[in-house]
């Protein structure tokens, strides 16, 4: 049986060789190179040890090469080969043979093999499906068309060996390319914070690169820095309102989110003040969101409920005047902590006497807020029910 032969050259260590790619000797070892190509001889020597491990191949009377087992995808020692030349005689142009013989060299390792059997099948039989999917065809119509080339036609990308709709490709390449801006803004403002509180000869140039920075994808740089150095001496005061006052022009939902934390949990009034400024132009919406749910949550603390209302005074709105009146008091649960487990004492008539000690009591208080009363007087002028709840509501009531 006569086997299509594809002769390529190649150079190796300096010496050119033919490589057949496809074809059985009647007595040889084959090496498969990562490049797909087959070189056939007989293996004389591994080298297993040295700083580059390496199989020993003589091709031809006195010609040997060392091949770097780095370059060698498999290894086909002669009585793999020997089967696969006492399959060949029995196939004939039989293209379901082809296929089985295909499945086979796949089972053991021929890879080489495999492909050409496959390919041979469908040349016997151009509508072989089993061997069309094997080698990645589709039905298109009346046509077989490469898979790959059919998703293509349908507007898809490959990406890491799956293939994606363009749009989800270019939302994820846009993700990664986030991703990886972020990480390396993280990298510069880090050597820049840093150049600037050493107070060099560099720190004015370091000063004055914060101060310009206008790319969005600094703004986890800036938004980890503001909270890592809160409540602590490690930045200055005025290089703290510099990262504000940045994530301010920013305007990405990171830089709110940063700013909106800064407007609840800023010790400094200064710093806090700025953030929500910044807010007022950009980002409003995300701070109400925020401290809507902090007011109206029976497990918020009271120091939380005044520190969300302080934020919501920035941002005043007419259509939420049911929340206001609703945070005027709040209801706060504490639970007090148990007494002994057992007392000894003496009664009033000299005896002695064991007693069991408190449990745990639940205590309900409630707190007027004036930040909520504030709110109130914004969006009604000239009134003030003060904490009267019921008086507040008739008056919206009367109004609508």
């Amino acid at each position: 049986m006569a086997l299509l032969l594809h002769r390529i050259p190649i150079t190796f260590a300096g010496i050119a060789f033919a490589a057949f790619v496809g074809v059985v000797s009647a007595r040889a070892d084959t090496i498969e190179l990562l490049a797909g190509v087959q070189v056939d001889g007989k293996i004389i020597r591994n080298n297993d040890t040295g700083p580059k491990p390496s199989i020993v191949i003589e091709v031809d009377p006195g010609l040997r090469i060392a091949i770097p087992k780095s370059r060698i995808r498999k290894t086909i020692t002669d009585s793999e080969l020997s089967w696969y030349q006492s399959q060949l005689d029995s196939v004939g142009e039989d293209a379901e043979a082809h296929y089985q013989l295909a499945r086979e060299c796949k089972k053991n390792g021929l890879l080489s093999q495999c492909d050409y059997h496959f390919r041979r099948a469908i040349e016997i039989d151009p509508n072989h499906s089993r061997s069309r999917a094997a080698l990645g065809y589709g039905r298109e119509g009346n046509k077989w068309v490469l898979f790959d080339e059919l998703q293509r036609q349908r507007g898809m990308i490959s990406d890491g060996g799956k293939w994606k709709v363009s749009e989800v490709y270019a939302r994820e390449k846009r993700r990664d390319e986030i991703k990886e801006g972020t990480k390396l803004w993280i990298k510069q403002f880090n050597s820049l914070r840093s150049a600037f509180l050493r107070q060099n000869k560099r720190s004015a140039d370091a000063l004055a690169s914060i101060q310009a920075i206008d790319d969005p994808l600094a703004s986890q740089a800036l938004a980890e820095a503001l909270e890592k150095s809160r409540g602590n001496d490690s930045d200055p005061p005025s290089l703290r309102r510099i990262y504000v006052k940045r994530l301010g022009a920013l305007k990405t939902s990171t830089a709110v989110q940063a700013l909106v934390k800064t407007g609840l949990f800023e010790p400094d009034t200064g710093i806090r003040t700025e953030a929500l400024m910044q807010l007022k132009d950009f980002g409003g919406r995300s701070a109400v969101s925020t401290c809507l749910p902090i007011v109206s949550s029976p497990k918020s603390s009271p120091s939380s409920v005044t520190a969300a209302l302080a934020v919501l005074n920035y941002f005043p709105d007419p259509e939420l005047w049911r929340e206001y009146v609703d945070a005027l008091v709040t209801k706060h649960q504490s639970v007090s902590a148990a007494g002994p487990g057992i007392q000894a004492g003496r009664s009033s008539t000299g005896g002695m006497g064991l007693g069991m000690g408190s449990k745990q009591e639940v205590q309900t208080d409630y707190q007027n807020n004036p930040g909520a009363l504030s709110l109130l007087k914004q969006i009604a002028p000239g009134v003030d029910y003060r904490y009267d709840q019921a008086a507040w509501r008739n008056h919206f009531a009367n109004q609508l």
